[in-house]
């Protein structure tokens, strides 16, 4: 649904509001009138500007890959599987760190697993698996890779750890968005991708 250029600072604060409470309370248990509280407008403002829940949603979702294409879409690829590794490394923990609703929001929508939950995932693997197909293209990645698994692994391992923060906290026993535990994580990532856990084997000289 198209929003007036007149209404767009409301409709924003009340999107935004939205995004918190689907990701705070889930998005079938979260009403218009929770958002609405939230937003500090009437049931009766959040309709007018989206129509229902469902156009809320939309609209959510719409945001969540305007940001997504804003961090990814233009990751340029160059450098060793190092340095790529790397930059999307940082690119990653940045997001999450500037967009920690955004984060648990996609969390909640994939744990729903209803229409609009499967089709964000949809599209968020688009944008994981162009970044793969790039790298692909530049002769940085095995042949033999599944790339449809490496995407999914891209969305799952950051995702996954936000949706068990509390979780993973008190066994790490620091915050994951704080500068300690989303570095950690970001080296502990990076390096399972670019070294896998396994020791490599070293080439034994053969006797003569």
């Amino acid at each position: 649904m198209a929003i007036p250029p007149s209404d767009l600072t409301g409709a924003a604060r009340i999107r935004d509001a939205a995004l918190r409470q689907f990701a705070a309370r889930g998005v079938a248990a979260a009403s218009i009138r929770h958002v609405a509280k939230a937003a500090g407008v009437s049931p009766g403002l959040v309709q007018h500007h989206f129509r229902s829940k469902a156009g809320l949603r939309q609209a959510v979702d719409a945001f969540v890959m305007r940001r997504a294409v804003e961090s990814f879409g233009d990751l340029i690829v160059e450098g060793s599987p190092e340095e790529n590794a790397r930059k999307l490394g940082s690119r990653i923990a940045a997001f999450i760190r500037a967009n920690p609703a955004v984060f648990a929001y996609i969390g909640r929508s994939l744990l729903e697993a209803d229409a609009p939950g499967r089709e964000l995932l949809d599209r968020l693997l688009l944008v994981a698996r162009a970044q793969l197909d790039r790298l692909l293209a530049k002769r940085l990645l095995r042949k033999e890779l599944d790339l449809e698994w490496a995407a999914l692994h891209l969305i799952l391992i950051n995702v996954g750890a936000f949706l068990l923060a509390p979780t993973l906290e008190r066994y790490l026993g620091t915050s994951l968005l704080g500068d300690t535990g989303m570095g950690r994580m970001e080296k502990a990532t990076t390096d399972l991708f670019l070294k896998g856990i396994y020791r490599q084997r070293t080439r034994q000289t053969p006797r003569r």
